[in-house]
């Protein structure tokens, strides 16, 4: 009789965690529609490479140097980056003799200082993000291009000077 009694008693808890499930699948539906993919992602920024760490949305180089944009979405406090996946990126970005500009297959772009600018540059970079809930938005940023005079700095493994170690003198 209790084997009959404990196998009563687990339908009736399994009975129970079932419409429970069905309960917070129809409150998730509810909010769901009541709040549908709130977007993380407030800005983009492009985040330019190099030994020097740039601010984002500006590029200072000198002639010879090259570095990578990346777009990255932002949340809003204008620092966190969202962890939205960018899409369709374009870098309108005029042409100037100061530097060349090549859009990349990974989605950024290259520039390399040729000559000194006789102004900076502006350019935008414009992209769609899908935030990691879904919500998709549109986003536009401006950024500016300057090259300045100057050599690109030696790489860091470049030796700079030669010693000479003699022995102790012999008689």
């Amino acid at each position: 009789m209790s084997r009959r009694k404990n196998k009563n008693q687990d339908a009736a808890i399994l009975r129970t965690e079932r419409e429970i499930l069905h309960v917070e699948e129809q409150i998730l539906h509810e909010l769901h529609e009541l709040h549908p993919h709130v977007p993380r992602t407030a800005l983009i920024a492009l985040q330019f490479s190099g030994e020097i760490a740039m601010p984002n949305n500006v590029l200072t180089l000198n002639v010879g140097q090259s570095s990578t944009g990346t777009i990255v979405p932002l949340a809003t406090d204008g620092v966190t980056p969202s962890g939205g996946a960018v899409s369709n990126p374009v870098f309108s970005i005029p042409p100037d003799p100061s530097f060349s500009a090549t859009d990349n297959t990974d989605g950024t772009v290259t520039i390399t200082g040729l000559t000194v600018s006789a102004a900076s540059v502006t350019g935008t970079a414009t992209c769609v993000v899908t935030d990691t809930n879904g919500a998709t938005g549109s986003f536009t940023q401006t950024f500016t291009i300057t090259v300045n005079a100057g050599s690109p700095p030696p790489p860091t493994e470049t030796t700079a000077s030669i010693g000479i170690s003699f022995s102790t003198p012999t008689p």
